[in-house]
């Protein structure tokens, strides 16, 4: 649930750190998005020109890979994006403080204009496409052509794509398709008839998500991640 922060009814804690999940367009009003943080904290807005870092106050400490951590940053995301579109951050970026949130801000201002550009009202829908073990042995030509019509099916519906790692022999197509949110529909469709098409196949459709394979989701922290 959004609710707008009235004028002085939110003293931000300068003590703690500010972890960032993404960044949205900022509306001319600061917003918090209730208690979905590490720890139970609020997830809140800051402004900075007309965007706004989506943060938590945070102890300020290293955010190593886990899961349970990694599910709390991709649910907020979640939960922003079905009202604005987000300019997704990369998990474990922590800033000891807001100006060095905002200085951050400033270098990172021009490469999140032609973010946002792309993220506007779009999400990344994913798709996988599996050989059964009985068939991992298909001719290349045939893995080719498969692949092919299920990129140019899709692609159809979508304003861009990127081809992900194969990471099995047995995936012949891993892809991520950015899609504006009034063609969802559309896309599952295309997603139904090549599933039926392709039936001896396995098909894993994902999504919506933020746009994380479209954007620099480093775009806060360079080589060092964010961490500050």
């Amino acid at each position: 649930m959004v609710r707008r922060i009235l004028r002085g009814e939110r003293k931000e804690s300068e003590a703690l750190a500010k972890y960032v999940y993404c960044v949205i367009p900022y509306s001319q009003e600061k917003m918090s998005f209730g208690n979905l943080g590490f720890d139970g904290g609020e997830v809140y807005t800051i402004d900075y020109r007309d965007m706004a870092p989506v943060v938590s106050d945070v102890t300020f400490r290293d955010y190593a890979v886990n899961e349970e951590e990694v599910e709390v940053h991709r649910k907020v995301n979640e939960a922003i994006m079905k009202d604005f579109s987000v300019i997704p951050v990369a998990y474990g970026m922590a800033f000891k403080s807001r100006k060095l949130l905002q200085i951050a801000m400033s270098a990172g201002y021009p490469a999140m204009q032609k973010a946002l550009q792309v993220v506007d009202g779009t999400v990344e829908l994913g798709i996988k496409v599996f050989l059964p073990k009985e068939l991992e042995a298909m001719d290349p030509a045939k893995r080719d052509e498969c692949s092919a019509d299920f990129i140019q099916n899709l692609l159809a519906v979508s304003s861009d794509w990127k081809k992900l790692k194969l990471f099995s022999d047995r995936l012949i197509l891993n892809a991520a398709f950015l899609v504006d949110k009034s063609s969802i529909d559309e896309f599952s469709e295309n997603v139904g008839r090549l599933t039926e098409k392709y039936n001896e196949l396995k098909v894993q459709y994902s999504g919506p998500w933020p746009a994380y394979n479209f954007v620099d989701i480093h775009i806060l922290g360079g080589k060092r991640r964010g961490f500050r």
